[in-house]
């Protein structure tokens, strides 16, 4: 399957947070959602992470907010072979 860009990545910080971010917003989205390994270019722990397409930051941010959710850092994949940026982290 091939990615399509630009897309987010988010970090959590457990698993428990992942799942709980992926069933509260399960259809209320109007971007897709889907949890993914943690990429290694992020972190070399074992970990899962929601990779968010056809979506703006503002929108994320504003989503995860609304619904109480939390979670770490959000990457922004912009173009293909080009390592992530930080977009956002919870301090």
């Amino acid at each position: 399957m091939s990615d399509k860009y630009p897309y987010f990545v988010v970090t959590f910080p457990s698993v428990h947070h992942a799942i709980k971010t992926e069933s509260k917003l399960k259809g209320k989205a109007d971007f897709l959602i889907r949890l993914v390994p943690v990429p290694r270019e992020i972190s070399s722990s074992c970990g899962v992470a929601a990779k968010i397409n056809n979506a703006q930051l503002v929108e994320i941010k504003g989503l995860f907010a609304a619904n109480e959710l939390e979670y770490d850092c959000i990457y922004l994949y912009d173009k293909p072979k080009q390592k992530p940026i930080l977009v956002d982290k919870i301090k």
